[in-house]
């Protein structure tokens, strides 16, 4: 059979730095082995926007990426085109913003619709493809996916890594007066239209779909690379109990309960906490010195990936929290998988009811405390510091490898391309 070909809207790809990138990545290098080549149409980003070059060396060999800028800059440019360079370069830049803050519905990459869509009609002239898939965050994404599908007559498939809707009770969630009145209604164009929805946890599912008016949606969880965990990286065995965490810190999301629980077994005296060293990558060091725990905690700063994989493997314990609020239950963070295929224990502050929980309670590999227990998880602390407590090593994990999750996304494009219904997620 013929390989196919989908354009792969994904506004987050390498090098950008950002916890969507690596979902797009992994598919991006594992589809060919599934009949599908992808042509990514990505974002050209801002100079100010956090970039790991390192990534690059990750992509599958011979991947094709077009990328493209927001119109604001494409506008700016054009007009700070006639002046001296070193002037032309800082007005380009602010002439870039004060255009961009004024496009945001659906979302800040509003304008990347107009530009992405012409260079996708043209990528359809010149070559051709099948199949168009968009992943979001951002939104626009899926609204290009839909006008390009309108123009070419192929169908598109939208991936929901978060949920569109806001939830109401997540700190880090933010929507202005026009999103909130504007948005609900573009989600159902967007979806209505769409050959098939894929999301990324069960929760989402029934939630997107409700949102959506759909019932056929598919699951296709975040995964992990097997290769990215070959080899051994045992512990050194100086006798510390090592506390490894690789994640962003924000409002209701990071190690609040992790170093209130080490804060308090500190003003209990325990002599035992002399062996412990918690290793924190991915956000700006400082709340360790803010909450007293310098002395037990090293805050790293971001790392590349292929450091943080390192201190995963490195780890007497993988430290895994969830956000506050509606995601406690409904997220499953891309490092839960990353975890398990570690093999090391993971310790995660999670409610009995989330869908973290009960890939656990599947899978084995983690012992769980709940989230805001900080008497409890000190007890847990002091247990694994005495050696104590033991956890068996994760089993059945196959099915998150990032191979596996792509053979479920290349089922639903050929579903999509060939007009056929595919069994939904129950």
């Amino acid at each position: 059979m013929a390989m196919r070909r989908v354009l792969f809207l994904a506004y987050l790809f390498p090098p950008i730095a950002n916890s969507g990138t690596r979902r797009s990545l992994a598919f991006v290098n594992h589809l060919p082995d599934c009949g599908w080549h992808p042509l990514v149409l990505g974002w050209d980003p801002e100079p100010h926007v956090g970039l790991e070059p390192e990534m690059l060396a990750e992509l599958r060999p011979g991947t094709r990426i077009e990328r493209v800028p927001l119109l604001s800059r494409l506008r700016a440019q054009r007009w700070a085109g006639w002046l001296p360079r070193a002037v032309s370069r800082r007005l380009v830049e602010a002439l870039a913003w004060r255009l961009r803050v004024r496009s945001t519905v659906p979302d800040e990459a509003a304008g990347w619709l107009k530009p992405a869509v012409e260079r996708a009609v043209e990528l359809h002239r010149r070559e051709g493809f099948d199949a168009i898939y968009a992943s979001g965050w951002p939104w626009t994404a899926f609204l290009i996916a839909r006008e390009v599908s309108r123009r070419t007559g192929k169908p598109y498939v939208l991936d929901y890594r978060d949920q569109w809707t806001p939830s109401g009770d997540m700190a880090w969630e933010q929507a202005t007066p026009e999103q909130l009145r504007d948005n609900p209604a573009l989600e159902r164009l967007a979806a209505k239209d769409a050959a098939a929805i894929v999301t990324v946890t069960r929760a989402l599912v029934d939630s997107v779909g409700r949102d959506c008016g759909r019932d056929d949606l598919h699951l296709i969880t975040n995964g992990f690379e097997p290769s990215d965990f070959a080899g051994e990286a045992p512990p050194p065995g100086d006798g510390l109990l090592r506390i490894a965490y690789t994640g962003v810190w924000r409002p209701g999301y990071g190690l609040h309960d992790l170093y209130a629980a080490v804060a308090l077994l500190g003003s209990q005296g325990h002599p035992e906490l002399a062996r412990l060293r918690v290793l924190a990558a991915g956000f700006a060091p400082g709340p360790a010195a803010e909450a007293g725990v310098s002395e037990w905690v090293s805050e790293l700063g971001r790392v590349p990936h292929g450091e943080a994989v390192t201190l995963m493997k490195q780890a007497d314990l993988l430290y895994l929290p969830v956000p506050t609020g509606y995601y406690a239950i409904a997220s499953l963070p891309g490092k839960l998988f990353e975890y398990l295929a570690c093999g090391r224990p993971i310790l995660a502050i999670v409610p009995a009811a989330s869908e973290v929980a009960q890939v656990l309670d599947d899978t084995g590999g983690g012992v769980r405390v709940e989230p805001g227990d900080v008497a409890g998880l000190a007890l847990t602390l002091l247990a694994w510091l005495r050696g104590e407590a033991q956890v068996a090593p994760p089993h059945g994990i196959d099915r998150y490898s990032r191979a596996a999750t792509a053979q479920r996304l290349a089922r639903v494009l050929d579903a999509a391309v060939d007009g056929r219904r595919l069994e939904a997620t129950p």
